[in-house]
């Protein structure tokens, strides 16, 4: 309504270049009123914000902290399930939070639920099922091994005996020939570094039944 006015008294009052001044302006990118320059993008945005790696990342982060015990963990009072697990040479029935694809952490390590001993860093872990943990390899000595009457072989904590799982020949890991299928009750995860001097320990070397083959652990601890 207002342009229509203006047009006009510059029309009548033979205003013609301020006509032309009025509509040039009106036309330049940037100039006139509610014009101008964008503001400059806030980090992220044009881009679609975060990237998937970097929200997997985060997301990974907020996992380890949310299933880490404390620094120095030294063990905690056991469940009556734990205890079933731990002291009685139980077997986990279902995926704990540890198992399978559920948790992949990128540093820390596994110590014994009962004691608090490193018994895994965290890079040992790997993916075999989703019902128990599995780890290639343990951390030096702390592992001890004991031959069943089914030909399965038993791992505990070397430190308080307290039942881990079982261990198996896994030809064509990434690292070791090895498996360690470990009950979730057992652990607790850490996302702080291992004690100083830990090292892992590489393959066992894990007894054998004469008379029998091991049985494979089907997806069991």
């Amino acid at each position: 309504f207002w342009l229509k006015h203006i047009v006009i008294f510059c029309i009548h009052s033979s205003s013609l270049p301020a006509l032309v001044l009025l509509v040039a302006s009106m036309s330049t990118p940037g100039k006139g009123p509610g014009k101008g320059p964008p503001p400059p993008a806030s980090k992220g945005e044009g881009k679609g914000g975060a990237s998937y790696k970097e929200k997997q990342e985060q997301a990974l982060r907020e996992q380890e902290d949310r299933l880490s015990a404390e620094e120095g963990f030294a063990g905690k009072p056991l469940s009556e399930h734990e205890k079933i697990i731990i002291e009685q040479k139980g077997t986990d029935q279902e995926g704990g939070d540890y198992a399978g694809r559920q948790f992949l952490p990128s540093r820390g390590y596994f110590a014994c639920k009962k004691c608090g001993a490193c018994l895994f860093l965290a890079e040992s872990k790997f993916v075999f099922c989703q019902v128990w943990s599995s780890f290639d390899q343990a951390v030096a000595d702390s592992i001890n091994m004991t031959l069943e009457e089914d030909g399965r072989v038993e791992t505990s904590c070397a430190k308080c005996g307290g039942h881990l799982g079982h261990i198996f020949e896994h030809p064509g890991g990434k690292r070791t020939n090895q498996r360690q299928c470990i009950n979730d009750s057992s652990i607790q995860y850490i996302k702080f570094d291992p004690p100083a001097g830990t090292q892992e320990g590489g393959e066992l070397a894990i007894p054998k039944a004469e008379d029998k083959k091991a049985p494979d652990c089907g997806c069991g601890g």
